[in-house]
């Protein structure tokens, strides 16, 4: 009785000595079982150029935001957003690059798309591919649920060369399924 009463002393002294991890699966990377997240986002963006300065001074960003997680420290985003005031709409694709794991997670990012930015003129002189450049942070509040906040720089290639930067705020609902990772021997 004495001997088991020692081995559990040590135990539970030395958790580190007696751990089950699996230095085999060491460096192996992990994606999460459900990779898709959508939700909603909103915020303020401010004008940078002379020409949308006369369309408006700052604009309410509505947006319909996706991510798809690739990898545990990449995700590619798809944003659809609506600038108010007028009939300001586009659509950003592009990849996120996460800095750490855990609940909290920084992020740089870059995409393209397509904006139409209303104003004077025809159709096809407010409209125009357009870049995208931001960064960030995710913090998750529940295993289903987080929140993103970014600085994002947009740039249009239309007749005025159009660009605005801001912050963005959206709340991504997930599976609950997101946490659980898989491992990845390819």
């Amino acid at each position: 009785m004495k001997s088991f009463l020692l081995v559990m002393v040590l135990m539970a002294a030395c958790p580190i000595a007696v751990s089950a991890v699996d230095d085999s699966e060491a460096g192996v990377p992990v994606s999460p079982l459900k990779r898709y997240s959508g939700g909603a986002g909103f915020g303020a963006m401010m004008s940078l150029n002379g020409e949308l300065q006369d369309v408006s001074h700052q604009f309410l960003i509505v947006s319909f935001v996706n991510s798809y997680q690739v990898r545990e420290r990449i995700a590619l985003f798809f944003d659809v957003d609506w600038l108010i005031p007028n009939y300001n709409v586009g659509a950003d694709i592009g990849v996120d690059f996460v800095g750490v794991a855990g609940e909290f997670h920084p992020f740089a990012g870059i995409g393209f798309g397509a904006r139409h930015i209303d104003g004077e003129g025809d159709f096809g002189d407010n409209f125009g591919p357009s870049f995208t450049a931001h960064v960030g942070f995710t913090l998750d509040l529940a295993d289903n649920l987080a929140v993103r906040m970014r600085l994002p720089y947009h740039v249009v290639l239309n007749e005025r060369r159009d660009h605005f930067a801001g912050v963005d705020i959206a709340f991504l609902f997930s599976s609950r399924f997101k946490k659980v990772g898989k491992l990845n021997y390819n």
